[in-house]
């Protein structure tokens, strides 16, 4: 893309990040979920330039969110094996975004949440407290390895930490302290192997407007959920990505 293509395709790409910052205002989190598909999908660039273009978002939208709940830090006592875990896995894994063909990736991923998710659904289930620290470093390292390879680091992760039962803000700390971690790994991964060039880091830093604007929509309609609906909404994020990396890596075949 160029700098003169970029202003046709600027509106779309506009109600894009409008439309996955109202979610990350819903749920806590969802931005890149909804957006790279979308970018992919519908202006048809590759996946590694679509990343590039939340980071900005990414890194703000979650950095609002950790000052908002701030007083919820206590839980990085608990979570710490499952950011860890992920953070290593992401940090190996996301120097072959160059080299491998994600796609197949992404479609075992996207099948694998929308079968896993849906059972949650079905039959909601929960990680008994003896349990949690082998629960966040088994989906820590899942999360971590799919993470490098997609982008997409939510899943088992942000799983592990419903299933522990986290109060509505208490969770929104730990999933925005989770993808702001994982947001800087993959633009480190993305800056040192060359896939991110000044234009893309323009346009990441132009599409924080709107992605600012649909968070703080989001935020109005969370506050109305109770935490029962709350839970539901995330999973539902959850399966509705799920769907969509299978969609992406089929269209992309």
């Amino acid at each position: 893309m160029t700098l003169d293509t970029l202003w046709t395709v600027l509106p779309l790409l506009a109600l894009i990040f409008m439309a996955s910052g109202t979610v990350k205002g819903l749920s806590g989190f969802g931005m890149p979920f909804i957006a790279v598909p979308g970018a992919t999908i519908l202006l048809n660039v590759p996946i590694s330039q679509a990343i590039a273009w939340v980071l900005v978002s990414g890194v703000a939208t979650n950095s609002v969110q950790l000052i908002q709940t701030r007083r919820e830090w206590r839980v990085l006592r608990e979570i710490w094996p499952l950011v860890a875990t992920v953070l290593v896995g992401m940090t190996l894994s996301v120097q072959l975004l160059s080299v491998l063909d994600s796609r197949i990736t992404t479609l075992i991923l996207g099948a694998v949440m929308v079968i896993s998710v849906g059972a949650q659904l079905w039959r909601g289930w929960v990680i008994l407290p003896e349990r949690r620290t082998l629960a966040m470093v088994t989906g820590g390292a899942v999360a971590g390895l799919f993470g490098g390879l997609t982008s997409f680091y939510g899943f088992p992760s942000l799983q592990v930490l419903v299933a522990t039962g986290l109060r509505k803000d208490t969770f929104i700390f730990a999933a925005s302290f989770l993808l702001f971690s994982g947001t800087i790994v993959l633009a480190a991964g993305l800056g040192s192997q060359g896939l991110m060039t000044p234009l893309d880091a323009l346009i990441s830093a132009i599409l924080l407007v709107p992605a600012l604007i649909g968070m703080a929509l989001g935020q109005r309609l969370r506050r109305a959920l109770s935490p029962e609906k709350f839970t539901r909404v995330v999973l539902f994020v959850l399966l509705a990505t799920g769907l969509s990396l299978v969609i992406r890596s089929l269209i992309l075949a």
